[in-house]
């Protein structure tokens, strides 16, 4: 197709994806439930494995209006998936801003320790599960997917659901937040372990390259916590020069371009997008420009979020629930994903001086998984 009829059909598909997105992110809230699962739901029901590839012919749409793209492997277009991308960066940008950076710091060991918890509990209950069911050995390639599959809870619809009750600020969702980006950071870890696994299992010899996986997850770990400490260490200076593009409506807008650019160049270094724009926010967060961030980019906020969280729904094909055995396991792994956090981050929130409720609150808090756990 010619690149007009791309970008007509983008248009077209974003004003869709506007639409259905309020729509049944209202109709979520009306059954009191957070509005990104509406948005979720949304996703799934246009997207390219149910509505959206209905042959629409008489409005010109032959391939419907979500056609699957013949080659890649994500099912919409580069282009609607790449604003999508925009729409998680800012999402993760306003978490960091919204971060009361002294109670992070007072939680950021428990955070550590949740974050484990939670992924060494997930992957043993996933790639346990895979053995049982699959009869496979644990460092069988099926096991070792299913069980990072598991691990990475996703930050995007906590911080969401936290910012929208109001709780970011509280001393559970701050460390629910911590610790949901610790996971992130070490289920990227995991997936280049594993990858690196396959990688090494696949040459025959059987012979794991320990040495370069130690050196991606140094690299990773090291990458992350240098660059937020440049960023709180130079907090100051950078909203200073930021101040310099009065008004704050120009401002903000450039350091949503700052958030940008460190989001690229983390997934450039194998760590993911969301963290660095997570790191960017951070470091504003305690500067004099924060509210004025906050305020100026909640238009932006408020068109590019609800796109990330209904092209996240569109990801998901429901098609293969229609197979019984699918869906059994399905089930069977889903309460298992859910146990292994509440479990995994329960009991270690538990032991760090949260009372029950409250540890309660944080396993419950980790389990969404979403586009980390679709992109693996």
């Amino acid at each position: 197709t010619s690149v007009v009829a791309q970008i007509s059909l983008l248009a077209i598909q974003l004003g869709v994806i506007l639409f259905a997105a309020r729509f049944c992110g209202k109709a979520a809230q009306k059954f009191k439930i957070p509005p990104v699962l509406g948005e979720l739901l949304a996703g799934i029901i246009i997207g390219p494995y149910l509505l959206g590839s209905l042959n629409l012919g008489i409005f010109g749409f032959a391939q419907g209006l979500f056609p699957l793209p013949a080659t890649g492997s994500i099912p919409v277009s580069t282009a609607l998936y790449g604003i999508a991308t925009l729409g998680s960066i800012i999402l993760l940008f306003m978490s960091g801003l919204e971060t009361d950076l002294r109670l992070l710091f007072r939680y950021s060991v428990a955070g550590t320790v949740i974050g484990l918890g939670g992924v060494l509990f997930s992957f043993a209950f996933g790639a346990g599960l895979c053995m049982l069911a699959m009869d496979v050995p644990f460092m069988h390639p099926r096991s070792l997917f299913l069980g990072i599959l598991c691990t990475a809870t996703s930050v995007g619809i906590t911080a969401r659901i936290l910012s929208e009750k109001k709780s970011m600020d509280s001393p559970e969702g701050t460390t629910i937040l911590a610790a949901a980006v610790i996971d992130d950071v070490l289920g990227i870890i995991c997936l280049a372990v594993v990858m690196g696994l396959l990688g090494a299992t696949g040459t025959g010899n059987g012979s794991v390259d320990w040495a370069r996986i130690g050196i991606i997850s140094v690299k990773s770990v090291g990458i992350w916590l240098g660059v937020t400490a440049i960023g709180l260490v130079f907090a100051h200076q950078i909203a200073k020069f930021l101040k310099q593009f009065r008004p704050s409506a120009t401002y903000s807008i450039l350091a949503f371009g700052l958030a940008l650019l460190l989001a690229g160049f983390f997934e450039q270094d194998g760590l993911a997008m969301i963290v660095g724009a997570y790191v960017m926010g951070l470091s504003l967060s305690k500067t004099d420009i924060s509210f004025a961030l906050q305020r100026s980019l909640h238009g932006v906020y408020d068109f590019l979020v609800p796109v990330f969280f209904v092209v996240m729904g569109m990801l998901v094909d429901v098609r293969v629930l229609a197979d019984l055995d699918v869906l059994k396991f399905g089930l069977f792994y889903s309460a298992l994903a859910i146990l292994a956090k509440i479990i995994g981050c329960g009991l270690p929130a538990y032991m760090m001086n949260f009372n029950l409720l409250g540890a309660a609150r944080i396993g419950i808090g980790m389990i969404p998984r979403g586009e980390v756990a679709l992109i693996i």
